[in-house]
């Protein structure tokens, strides 16, 4: 019978972390006090670790950044400005953590997402979808009044980008006291993974707490304007996985159309960054770190669509390190699960699993 109850009152902290013992002794119909004697049998089994109930296999990664709503609208004749044009439109969920965690829980990893969402229905539909796809979404702020953040881009009848728009304000809502108040699910990580949607001083904040807790971090600095949130101190942050463009604002150096990788990664280490990755396109990835640096090429693709390429190769280089690979055949993880993604329309694959994963390192590295 001890064993049941554990069961019952495990099976609700893990859906909802922040369930009160009231909450839990009400479902199971027992009293405060037992369900207090059962947390603690619990902690002292280790399934259970830190404050507000944070079970030990959950929150293997943790992501932290945005979720949005995407619209693609695909014109079916060459664009016309200022009048009505034809199009055909898809939505998907989006947003550069919400896509790393998607991969990830894709690649089977116990993953979850700390974002800030709209009391909307758009922010309804991306918390149920994220969490349809194995992602744990209990750590998501519903913010009453505010929208959910959306990107809306609007494609020529040849798949070219003819322009898109961003709605991202209410990543500026986003304050330490979240990372403060979900600081305990932070820590029970085994690597946190953030972009640059949320504000400076949170980025600051997190990078901070994950130094002082030897916390493994990476960060996707998303664009060249957000990249510069960053502060000038980036000791702590184990991975950082810019473009060039991005790299070029993360190193100070002039930007030239024939970049020196090398020179670009070793100003972003002396940052303070312990391993630069730079994603290079059709030329692949350029790596430095732990005294080495090296240029490895990608895997030839019939390119469907490049959205969520990044996503998919920085999700890949998380699945190696979890896994204690070296940040080398990390980088072919990241290579494969991008070469995935290149193949489909989709920001986040479907054919994205372990065993595609594996297959496709075999046939293409081996």
């Amino acid at each position: 019978m001890p064993m049941d109850r554990e069961n019952q009152i495990l099976a609700l902290i893990r859906h909802n972390p922040f369930i009160t013992q009231n909450e839990i002794a009400e479902s199971v119909g027992i009293s405060r006090s037992a369900v207090a004697g059962h947390i603690a049998s619990l902690t002292r089994k280790g399934v259970i670790r830190g404050r507000a109930y944070v079970t030990a296999q959950e929150n293997a990664v943790l992501c932290i950044g945005g979720a949005n709503l995407d619209s693609k609208a695909t014109s079916l004749k060459a664009i016309r400005p200022a009048s009505s044009n034809p199009v055909q439109v898809e939505y998907a969920c989006g947003g550069v953590a919400r896509n790393i965690a998607e991969n990830l829980a894709n690649l089977a990893c116990d993953v979850s997402l700390l974002t800030v969402i709209g009391d909307d229905q758009a922010g309804e539909w991306v918390q149920r979808e994220t969490a349809a796809s194995g992602v744990n979404t209990g750590l998501t702020y519903v913010l009453p009044g505010d929208k959910t953040g959306s990107y809306t881009a609007l494609l020529d009848h040849t798949g070219e980008m003819y322009v898109a728009f961003a709605d991202m304000s209410i990543y500026d809502k986003f304050s330490i006291r979240m990372i403060q108040e979900r600081w305990s699910h932070i820590a029970a990580s085994r690597l946190v993974i953030a972009d640059t949607n949320i504000p400076a001083d949170c980025l600051e904040e997190l990078i901070r707490r994950c130094k002082d807790a030897d916390l493994p971090l990476f960060i996707d600095p998303v664009s060249s304007n957000k990249a510069a949130k960053l502060p000038a101190d980036l000791t702590g942050v184990t991975a950082i996985f810019p473009n060039a463009e991005e790299a070029f604002e993360l190193s100070g150096l002039t930007p030239t159309d024939t970049p020196d990788y090398p020179a670009l990664a070793a100003a972003i280490q002396r940052r303070g960054v312990s391993h630069v990755l730079i994603t290079l396109g059709q030329h692949g990835i350029f790596y430095a770190g732990a005294g080495q640096s090296w240029l490895l090429s990608p895997i030839p693709t019939d390119i469907v669509d490049v959205t969520g390429a990044g996503d998919a190769f920085v999700a890949g280089v998380a699945y190696g390190i979890l896994h204690d690979v070296s940040y080398s055949d990390a980088c072919r993880y990241g290579l494969a699960a991008a070469h995935l993604t290149l193949r489909t329309n989709r920001s986040v694959s479907s054919a994205l699993n372990e065993d595609t994963l594996h297959h496709t390192i075999k046939e293409r590295f081996e």
